[in-house]
């Protein structure tokens, strides 16, 4: 879980009032079972965080499904708490047969004393979709994997992820001397802390609270992709240096030695095969990010472009990461395979958005919420929203959507709670508490209203409707809509 507070839980009711982990132990492969195992499978947030990360999700898909449901699969969302370290954490937990695999990406490699995957996070040379997606299937992908041997993990597959930006607090990083004594925020990587001393900037290691430390003014920017980033509270850090990609997030589809070489070998080929299968599905899928990067527009977020000087700047500043790289035994050759899959891919990703949201590299101005209070009608309303109804919607619970939820409106203000449907980790935002999660006031003119919660979290937009006594709510400005309309409300008091 690397990121802020999820859009769900961070705005309360869009995941609060507008509608996970499972915990599980590892168990143990009984080959006296024939070929049925369970399998424990660990993750730092969900299987498919940000709605793009389309292989993990179809490792997870196609272990079930090319076993004919003889290997089951239990997920330990959350791993880590959202610990700095807990990526590197589930690569140790792998090596030392704790759980039975993942897909930790590979800047966690490193973090577990395993060196042998760095080249993939060599600064701004993975840049674009079609590189990653080349990376993940060329002959360099087997020697990186084969850096894996007598490591404790048994590397099945590479896996298309995100590409990660710099995302700043309040002006954007352009050129160098946008980077000078800047606090930015790494994920537990040797070679992205390398790469931001080099740009000038300070990297700090920062797992899940480093949007807490955006808002206390200790950290000015951070690494992430838009896709996530999008279901986040987008006030943290709006000012995105849309045409630079510092490196790829490529996902190493994993299982513990010990645990692989005690499976029989009808269970390893499975494993293979939806390691296969996998790799494929990612590479296939699309990484459209445009129209989500416009939804974020609309929030405040900017997409700024460095000039081709300031470009330029950036990668005469990183070249010495570079020529370390380049020097070293393991990484050398692999980075050298790596930069002509760049050549051939040279034009970094742009997100496409609007000209108004690409002008200024000033402080995106906070949304203008109207003064009059809200014409929704009082009353108590309630929703019940299974799990079975979130994964309907094509939603994967990561936010807590699911559980008993209850919206009380009173002359222009609101109150949340919510009250578990099954697992308390799973439902309500994540959070178990017999009080109000949210409380607020509602703005807007006609059928438009603001939630404006008390505190530090960012107003909502949205649209409402009432039908007899169903309360319906459907999104004004947001990339992710689903989680505010899965059901309506129906009014009981």
């Amino acid at each position: 879980m690397n990121g802020v507070r999820k859009r769900g839980l961070s705005y309360g009711l869009v995941g609060i009032m507008l509608m996970a982990p499972l915990g599980c132990g590892a168990k143990a492969v009984d080959k006296a079972g024939g070929d049925s195992a369970v399998l424990t499978l660990a993750t730092i947030d969900d299987v498919n965080n940000n709605g793009q990360s389309f292989g993990p999700q179809a490792f997870v898909d196609n272990l079930r499904t090319v076993s004919g449901g003889r290997l089951k699969v239990q997920i330990k969302k959350n791993y880590g708490a959202g610990d700095a370290k807990a990526e590197s954490a589930i690569v140790k937990a792998i090596a030392a047969g704790e759980i039975d695999g993942g897909w930790p990406s590979t800047r966690a490699f490193a973090g577990a004393g395993i060196t042998s995957l760095q080249a993939v996070e060599a600064p701004m040379t993975i840049t674009n979709y079609a590189a990653e997606k080349q990376l993940v299937t060329a002959p360099v992908a087997k020697t990186l994997l084969a850096g894996l041997d007598s490591t404790g993990v048994v590397g099945l597959g590479l896996a298309v992820g995100p590409l990660r930006r710099p995302f700043a607090a309040k002006q954007p990083l352009l050129g160098p001397a946008d980077w000078t004594g800047t606090p930015f925020r790494t994920y537990n990587s040797p070679v992205q802390e390398e790469a931001i001393r080099a740009l000038g900037g300070t990297p700090v290691n920062f797992g899940i609270e480093w949007g807490g430390e955006i808002k206390a003014g200790r950290l000015r920017g951070a690494e992430f992709d838009v896709p996530q980033y999008a279901k986040t509270d987008t006030a943290v850090a709006p000012q995105v240096t849309a045409n630079v990609v510092l490196w790829p997030k490529v996902f190493v589809l994993s299982f513990s030695r010990q645990r692989f070489d005690a499976l029989t070998d009808q269970q390893r080929s499975w494993i293979r095969d939806a390691a296969e299968r996998a790799t494929k599905t990612s590479v296939d899928a699309s990484y459209e990010e445009s129209t989500i990067a416009g939804d974020m527009c609309s929030d405040g977020v900017r997409f700024i472009s460095a000039t081709p000087g300031e470009v330029a700047g950036l990668r005469r500043k990183l070249q010495p990461v570079l020529d370390r790289l380049a020097a070293d035994p393991k990484s050398g050759p692999m980075l050298k395979e790596i930069q002509a899959i760049a050549t051939a891919n040279p034009l970094a990703d742009v997100p496409n958005v609007p000209e108004a949201c690409r002008q200024t590299g000033k402080e995106a101005p906070a949304p203008k919420i109207p003064q009059e209070v809200s014409a929704l009608p009082n009353g108590v309303y309630r929703v019940e929203i299974t799990l079975e109804d979130v994964h309907a919607a094509g939603l994967d619970n990561s936010d807590g959507t699911s559980g008993t939820w209850t919206l009380t409106v009173r002359n222009g203000t609101f109150e949340s709670r919510c009250r578990p449907i099954g697992d308390p980790e799973d439902d309500c935002g994540h959070t178990i508490t017999d009080g109000p999660l949210v409380v607020g006031d509602l703005r807007g003119t006609g059928h438009q209203v603001w939630l404006v919660p008390k505190g530090k979290d960012r107003p909502f937009h949205l649209i409402w409707a009432v039908d007899g006594n169903s309360l319906t709510f459907s999104q004004a400005s947001s990339s992710y809509p689903s989680e505010m309309d899965i059901e309506p409300y129906q009014k009981i008091g």
